[in-house]
Order: C-alpha cells, then structure tokens, then sequence
C-alpha cells in the first residue's frame, strides 16, 4: 500500500515539475489542451442540443487561452438562462451549472405570445402560459419590474394577481384571481397595496369588486 502510493506521489512530482519546465507558448498549444467536450446541469436534452451549437465555435480552442468573454456571450444570448457557473474540467472539458430563468407572465407584443422571464428577457412562446398572469398595456420590463418590485414589498402575494393592467400614464391596476380590481397610483404604490389589504377582508366591503386608490389618502370602491 506505502509502495504504491510512493509512485503516485513520483509520478505527480513528475507531471508538476514537466508542466512547470515546458516553454508557456508550446504548453498552449498541447492539443491535448483543447477544449473536446461541454457538460451541463440545469438543461433538459433540448436546451443542451441549442446551447452545444451556439459552443461549437469554441470547440478545439486551447482551454487555457479560449476567450471567457465569448463564453458569457454566448451563455447570455440565451433568453432561457438566468445565471451560470464555468468550471474548467482540465485538460480538456468545460462544465455548465446553469440556473434557468423563472416565468413571471404572459405578454402580447405586436400579435407574438412572449414569457417574461426573472431574467429581465422576453422568452418566445408558442402558446400563453395559463397559470401565469397576462400583462397588458405594453410596458416596458422595467416598468413590470418595477411593480412586480411593489408587490413583493407590500403584504400582497404575487400569486394572487391574474392580470397587470398598464397605462400609459406609467400606473397600474392589477386585477386578482378573485375578481377585484385595484386601481393604483403613479407613486406610493406600496403604501397603497398596504391599505388595499388592511380593507378587503373587513366584512362591509364583502361585494366590493373596485377599489381606486388613485388619490392620495382616499379610497374609492364600487360594488359590482
């Protein structure tokens, strides 16, 4: 057992003092450094097929000198992913942790189904998304982060919202799976989800479907 791992200690006494001794240039150009495969973990089998063809121009360059600045553009011109981690697998692969973007809702730009993603980028798709809510009014993504942002904020869930109305004005009415309707201001929003919520539940608003909270301080509702 010692003899055995004496030679192990040799060999990679050996391969540091060989790699140590070698002329940098002639060390980069090794083919045995060249970039051969890419692993991934976050994608299915689809995702992987799309990002290996977007990868291919990096195949066979030398791992020690491949561009890091081409990876990350290639990795970020993928609407699907949110963040990632490289890892160089020496002497010849690269790993991908990949953390796919999340779906916030469903808009309709210029007739085209899109997916909002957690990543502040528009996701092609073929069909809307039933479980997601619809945005409408064509903001901007940061006008939806914005409000998305007011929420998380205030004692309102996120989950609970079915669709996000904008005007053009820059405010927002958001409509809740319930059917209730809030009518928001341009600022103060959070403050105006706080109260919104603090009324709800109290028994004498029970049918009421509309609550305007336009105006600073003052609630207007309606019963549907």
């Amino acid at each position: 057992m010692h003899l055995q791992k004496d030679k192990k200690i040799l060999i990679y006494c050996f391969l540091f003092i060989f790699l140590g001794s070698i002329n940098n240039k002639y060390f980069t150009e090794l083919e045995l450094f060249n970039i051969k495969s890419f692993n991934f973990v976050g994608l299915d089998k689809k995702e992987k097929l799309e990002l290996l063809k977007k990868l291919e121009p990096i195949r066979n360059q030398n791992i020690f000198s491949v561009s890091n600045q081409q990876i990350i553009e290639i990795l970020n011109s993928n609407d699907l992913i949110d963040s990632f981690l490289i890892r160089k697998n020496y002497p010849s692969n690269l790993n991908f942790n990949i953390k796919k973007a999340s779906f916030l809702a469903n808009i309709n730009i210029q007739g085209r189904n899109f997916l909002i993603g957690s990543n502040k980028k528009l996701i092609k798709a073929d069909l809307k998304n039933s479980n997601l809510p619809m945005v409408l009014g064509n903001p901007s993504l940061d006008d939806f982060f914005q409000i998305t942002e007011s929420i998380s904020k205030s004692l309102i869930k996120l989950k609970d919202v079915n669709k996000f109305h904008f005007f053009k004005s820059k405010r927002w009415d958001l409509e809740f799976k319930n059917g209730i309707l809030i009518k928001l201001p341009v600022s103060n929003t959070v403050e105006a989800l706080n109260n919104f919520s603090k009324l709800v539940d109290l028994k004498q608003f029970n049918n009421t479907k509309i609550f305007d909270l336009r105006i600073n301080k003052q609630i207007i509702v309606n019963e549907l």
